[in-house]
């Protein structure tokens, strides 16, 4: 093209005012291609009034298709001129900008803008702000502003109180442009006017006015996730919405800010024109409107999730609540937890210490904690003795200290060191008999060595919940086939009678996560209805009006019929009102009927998981939980299941306002 132009045009306007700016401008514009149409040509009139024959005008309809502003169409004018001899003359252009856009005139710019857009927030069921934006400024840094980087960064980290290094790693590792700017630090709105005047006058730092993310009531924490600056590879155009590096988009795999970042981020909008080259407009060429994100609803009650929050403390556990007829989550927990604030005010020292914290508070254990159950299982397998008829309600089992029901070379303790006698599956459930569940799990496995692992999966466990936008693990119900699959060793694929045994307690490879442990309690409350959960109820947009409404659904039901399982109910009911239930003290003097199941499972450490599963009220059933302490050192009279049995009480007290 550059040859096309002739010698004045080129002396005028350079080879880099054309073949270096055009693809500029094109980049500027964000174009794809364009069209353009050629329409009459005409010559300049001489001295004498008759047209002149070296020189023409010819006008170009011409419409550039963008990515960001769509098309923009504009007629133009291309200038010639005649060059050469008779034999030798040759039409060429004679180039201005204005053959690009109108008034592209010298010294001026095309420049594309971006709209800001601001971001949905996430809010409880009753309306609780669990994340929303407050005023405030953002302190960043324009790399190709900075004169002199050692004086910048030592200014800049005395105003800001980080590391120097802490601030060259945030522009460097999001610079993409020269004038990016790149967020270091957000300051609360209270705090600007005292910091301006000492951050104004370092030459690269910029203070821009922002709305910022903020978590009023640092809930659930590892549930909503955090934001993260965006690199280059999120900055690519994906979604549309105009992502560039340094914008706060969600961590990946780190929670509902992830997982419904499309939603919640919104799309920025763009100006396209032309500018002074002081920035000031000149013309809008086009222009495409910011929208705003969506507000997120969840079905969190913010009462029982602090409830469930505080009674975990800083011990490392989690509590999930569900309405056992719509399968809503009522309370996520994971302890110990971390300060989301920390992460969107950019304070790296703490995000530091939580992402190297040996106790992972980042991690969600609600969701991806998968745990042996103990004997917070043992409810699937009398219901599956029930449903084969290999079990009669109200018959009597010897509950032995030690079992030797497959011979003496497969001797199982029970977990009391007096033998019981014969006892029914009420006692059994109540005082949590290992013996009586080994014998239950030897009939089964006589029978079918399947039976007991496909009692489980209907159950909903072995498998992820499926829960929408939310990560979760699936656990593992152990069965001769997943040992076939699972080891290499002919021997560790069989399928031998411990394998069952353990099983029926929750013990050997059994795993689930609490999340899965709370549906399978809601499941037992509702007579078998195993539900999808549902953490997300509604998406809307900024004015109200609901554009998306998950309903509730079935994902299976368990294999039981009501009859079985309003008799395992009533077994569960004597863990928490008998005395000698394992959960009975606990509850003693509790204003609610509560019904459920403890377990404590071995773990290498040599501390217990402490499980409670149930539901409450026993009569009428508008709550099941489940609850967890992982690797809970016991002690004399200090129990992992009924401390587990402890932190549920507190969050039914907020459930039903009792004390």
């Amino acid at each position: 093209m550059w040859a096309l132009v002739s010698d004045e045009a080129q002396q005028r306007v350079g080879a880099a005012g054309f073949v270096d700016r055009l693809p500029r401008i094109a980049d500027e514009m964000t174009l794809k291609s364009l069209d353009a149409r050629t329409g009459a040509a005409s010559h300049p009139a001489l001295a004498n009034g008759s047209p002149d024959p070296r020189r023409a005008t010819v006008t170009l309809d011409v419409t550039f298709h963008t990515q960001r502003v769509g098309d923009v169409a504009r007629q133009t004018a291309l200038n010639l001129v005649l060059v050469g001899d008779k034999d030798k003359a040759a039409w060429k252009i004679d180039w201005t900008p204005e053959a690009i856009l109108p008034h592209l005139s010298a010294g001026r710019l095309v420049r594309m803008t971006r709209l800001p857009t601001s971001r949905g927030r996430i809010v409880a069921r009753d309306g609780t702000e669990l994340a929303t934006f407050v005023e405030a400024a953002v302190v960043g840094v324009v790399p190709g502003q900075i004169r002199s980087e050692p004086g910048m960064l030592a200014s800049l980290s005395s105003v800001l109180g980080m590391k120097a290094d802490d601030i060259k790693a945030k522009y460097t590792q999001a610079w993409v442009k020269p004038d990016s700017f790149v967020p270091i630090r957000t300051i609360a709105a209270e705090q600007v006017a005292a910091l301006r005047p000492r951050l104004v006058v370092i030459e690269g730092v910029q203070l821009q006015a922002t709305r910022v993310r903020t978590y009023p009531t640092g809930l659930a924490a590892q549930t909503l996730g955090y934001l993260t600056q965006a690199s280059e590879d999120d900055a690519k155009p994906k979604s549309g919405r105009g992502v560039e590096a340094g914008d706060l988009i969600g961590q990946k795999d780190s929670g509902l800010e992830a997982t419904l970042d499309d939603e919640l981020g919104g799309s920025y909008g763009f100006r396209l024109g032309i500018v002074e080259a002081d920035e000031r407009p000149v013309e809008t060429l086009a222009e495409t409107p910011a929208i705003a994100g969506r507000d997120v609803v969840l079905s969190l009650d913010p009462k029982m999730q602090a409830a469930a929050e505080k009674a975990l403390g800083d011990r490392k556990g989690a509590i999930v609540a569900e309405d056992p007829w719509s399968g809503e989550i009522l309370a996520l927990a994971s302890r110990p937890s971390f300060d989301l604030n920390a992460f969107a005010g950019g304070e790296t020292g703490a995000v530091a210490r939580y992402t190297s914290d040996p106790n992972r508070p980042l991690f969600n254990r609600a969701t991806f904690g998968q745990y042996a159950t103990g004997s917070s299982f043992k409810p699937v397998t009398a219901a599956a003795a029930l449903r084969e008829g290999l079990y009669k309600y109200g018959d009597r089992i010897d509950c032995p200290a030690r079992w030797t029901g497959y011979g003496p070379q497969w001797v199982q303790l029970n977990h009391e060191t007096a033998d019981l006698g014969a006892i029914d599956l009420r006692t059994a459930v109540a005082r949590s008999c290992n013996s009586f569940f080994y014998e239950l799990g030897k009939r089964l496995n006589d029978k079918s060595a399947d039976l007991l692992p496909n009692a489980a999966k209907s159950f909903g466990l072995g498998k992820a919940t499926d829960i929408d936008y939310v990560f979760e693990a699936e656990g593992l119900v152990p069965s001769p086939a997943w040992k076939q699959q699972r080891f290499s060793n002919p021997a560790d694929k069989v399928w031998n009678p411990g394998d069952a045994t353990n099983l029926a307690i929750g013990q050997g490879f059994m795993l689930a996560t609490p999340l899965q442990m709370a549906n399978y309690a809601a499941a037992l409350a509702n007579d078998g209805i195993v539900w999808k959960p549902r953490l997300v109820t509604e998406i809307r947009d900024r004015s109200g009006t609901t554009v998306r409404k998950l309903e509730k659904m079935m994902a299976g039901h368990a294999n039981a019929t009501n009859t079985e399982l309003s008799l395992i109910r009533d077994c569960m009911r004597a863990v928490v009102a008998d005395p000698d239930g394992t959960v009975y003290f606990p509850f003693r003097g509790f204003g609610v009927t509560v019904a459920g199941k403890s377990g404590t499972a071995e773990t290498p450490s040599g501390n217990p998981n402490g499980w409670f599963i149930g539901f409450a009220s026993f009569e009428q059933p508008s709550v099941a939980f489940a609850a967890v302490f992982e690797e809970f050192k016991e002690s004399p009279g200090t129990f992992a299941s009924q401390a587990s049995g402890t932190a549920v009480r507190a969050v039914l007290a907020a459930k039903f306002g009792l004390p």
